[in-house]
């Protein structure tokens, strides 16, 4: 065979191989999205107003990037190769650890403490978790909030080469005396999960195991006063090899790799009030026959193993995945309890992500002097809670790292979440929405003495 038809096949047969996940999309079944993806939906000729789409051929790249032919069998083809070879990620968001581990590369920061939260913020998430305590004490509920450890913090023998740890503590470490300073209940999970010897994360997950959520349960009754419960964690169970890790599915979506996991021999007693799609729902609700009390749970995706054993414990419990916190949730279900459950990496939404219940009102002794600090306030037109109207706003200037921020309507006091997002000192409220919003005025705290904005910008 001459040359030259060698290479005119070989390039037959490049050009058929770069076809076929382009032509393949008419033809093969898509394959769905791996571990949390979202993919790009379909472009349009025009917008939702009837006008041209000036950004269709920008979709339409965006839509063939994410719905090839092969796509993830693709993707995890290149991900084994550059794992195996050059020993890299083939995903951003994945860090290859020792003996198989995988790691969140944004867990890192905490790990190695180089993006720390200022102590403004971590006031303000310690002052925004008690007023929570005080709204849920008032209808007669304990509040207890707790946070689920990065898997990086408890087990770092399994991390790469990434350099040791700047000097100073934790995040978590910095905020418990603030937690306790604000009377607000925690319960800590590093040092149980510290102590114990077994591996309780997954190697190719970012959560704990199931053993590991029993633990978690255990520390939470504990913290809770709750006696004579199962301790769970101590109790037998057989290993299984059926779970299939998320960072595992991110890095590769169509590999088949299973690690161990236990299955209780004990089984549960409560019941789904209505079927469940999966433990990612946002909303689950739980009863348990021959058991009293009521729980509302806020949690996040390490609640997926963690719920089932906190059900057990409560006649009724909602557990909720919605961001921010909706305390209205309190009113609806009664509850006695209420527990927030938060993933270390996540502690800034705290200081970002203003949960949503009524402003409490304080009440004003004479008037303070005008300060310097200016205020910018905005009510958006999404209240987000019935008969109320949210106001956002920041205050530029200097204010004391551990100033609460009051808002005055007319002759009403109320404190405003000193969470939000912006420049300068940004807070959050909900105030009734007949009250009017012409004259408005935020107080603050510089030198411990409570002064109001010299100019207060209501848009």
């Amino acid at each position: 065979m001459k040359l030259k038809t060698k290479a005119d096949i070989a390039m037959g047969a490049f050009l058929c191989a770069c076809l076929i996940p382009s032509v393949g999309m008419l033809f093969l079944p898509e394959e769905p999205p791996a571990a949390n993806q979202t993919l790009a939906q379909p472009p349009s000729l025009t917008t939702a107003d009837g006008g041209i789409n000036l950004n269709v051929l920008d979709e339409a790249a965006d839509y063939i990037a994410d719905h090839f032919a092969l796509r993830q069998r693709l993707i995890t083809a290149n991900a084994a190769l550059e794992a195996a070879v050059f020993q890299t990620s083939s995903q951003d968001s994945v860090l290859l650890g020792r003996e198989g581990w995988l790691f969140y590369r944004e867990t890192l920061d905490d790990y190695l403490r180089t993006d720390p939260l200022s102590d403004r913020e971590l006031f303000c998430a310690a002052h925004t978790l008690a007023l929570l305590t005080e709204y849920a004490q008032n209808r007669g509920a304990s509040l207890t909030f707790t946070v689920a450890p990065n898997k990086a913090s408890l087990y770092p023998q399994y991390l790469p080469n990434v350099g040791s740890p700047l000097e100073g503590e934790d995040d978590i470490d910095r905020l418990v005396p603030l937690l306790e300073a604000q009377g607000v209940r925690y319960a800590d999970l590093f040092a149980p999960f510290r102590e114990e010897e077994q591996v309780l994360y997954h190697a190719a997950d970012s959560h704990w195991t199931s053993r590991g959520a029993a633990l978690a349960h255990d520390a939470l009754v504990d913290a809770l006063g709750l006696e004579g419960r199962t301790r769970w964690f101590t109790l037998p169970g057989q290993e299984t090899d059926t779970h299939r890790g998320d960072l595992y599915e991110m890095l590769y979506p169509t590999g088949t790799g299973r690690e161990p996991d236990t299955e209780f021999d004990q089984p549960f007693a409560f019941d789904y009030v209505r079927p469940i799609r999966s433990a990612e729902d946002q909303r689950i609700e739980t009863q348990a026959p021959g058991q009293t009390g009521s729980l509302l749970m806020f949690r996040d995706s390490f609640g997926n193993t963690l719920h089932s054993f906190l059900a057990e414990e409560y006649g009724q419990a909602l557990f909720s995945r919605a961001m921010p916190y909706q305390m209205s949730l309190l009113d609806e279900t009664g509850a006695d309890t209420v527990i927030i459950e938060l993933v270390e990496r996540n502690l800034d939404y705290l200081a970002e992500r203003a949960p949503i219940f009524p402003a409490p009102l304080r009440v004003l002794s004479g008037q303070p002097p005008q300060g310097e600090a200016k205020a910018a306030v905005t009510a958006p037109a999404d209240s987000q809670l019935a008969g109320h109207i949210r106001l956002e706003g920041t205050i530029s200037g200097t204010i004391d790292t551990d100033s609460p921020i009051y808002v005055q309507l007319g002759e009403a006091l109320y404190e405003a979440s000193p969470v939000g997002k912006g420049e300068g000192y940004p807070f959050t409220l909900y105030v009734p929405e007949d009250f009017p919003l012409d004259a408005i005025c935020v107080l603050y705290l510089s030198g411990g003495q409570l002064f109001q904005a010299a100019e207060t910008d209501f848009s």
